[in-house]
């Protein structure tokens, strides 16, 4: 029988940083409503607040679609046009996303031994869809350097997702070797739906 996969704690130090970032949680109606988009129909009740983490409605947008409605907030960046990750969707779901990412300044290996059981890197899409629902709930950029994300390119290059300056979000490539203290891990936990 598989082992359920459990959440580690987070460290103090980093549940006193997430406390500083705490962020409001919307109703899934609220999510579509900002979004423009229809539904949701019979959304799963919000899961329990985790500390150290973010509990979001994932409305399952494409980047592109987010880049068509909001240009604005994003970095004008000519490979996204034709990137095969900014045309993926979801299907809606609550997420979990830690709001302090792991161990920056080293290679994905390293950063990815850091991820609980119950964790894995955030999908870019994922990321993005948090970053610009905060920003049109609170009209404030989320402050995060460039975190790594699970989507990798042809080109052997992961996503990585910030600055979200005021010049717009970020969004770029990187290796899995590349080192930089300006570069952490996402994590994300998608809860299990209750029945």
């Amino acid at each position: 029988m598989a082992k359920a996969p459990t959440k580690k704690a987070v460290t103090q130090r980093e549940a006193k940083k997430s406390e500083q970032l705490k962020v409001e949680t919307l109703s899934p109606e609220k999510v579509h409503q900002l979004f423009g988009l229809p539904g949701p129909y019979e959304p799963p009740p919000e899961p329990i607040s985790l500390v150290g983490y973010a509990t979001f409605w994932d409305c399952g947008s494409s980047i592109e679609r987010l880049r068509e409605k909001h240009r604005s907030l994003f970095y004008p960046t000519d490979f996204l046009d034709k990137a095969r990750f900014t045309k993926e969707t979801d299907s809606w779901k609550w997420r979990q996303l830690r709001l302090v990412p792991i161990e920056p300044g080293k290679p994905f290996t390293e950063q990815q031994k850091q991820l609980t059981n119950a964790d894995r890197p955030a999908a870019a899409r994922e990321l993005v869809t948090f970053l610009v629902m905060h920003f049109l709930m609170t009209g404030e950029r989320f402050e995060i350097a460039r975190w790594r994300c699970s989507d990798v390119l042809p080109a052997k290059k992961q996503v990585i997702v910030g600055p979200f300056s005021h010049l717009g979000l970020d969004i770029g490539t990187v290796s899995d070797g590349w080192e930089s203290p300006a570069i952490s891990l996402s994590a994300i936990f998608t809860p299990p739906r209750k029945a």
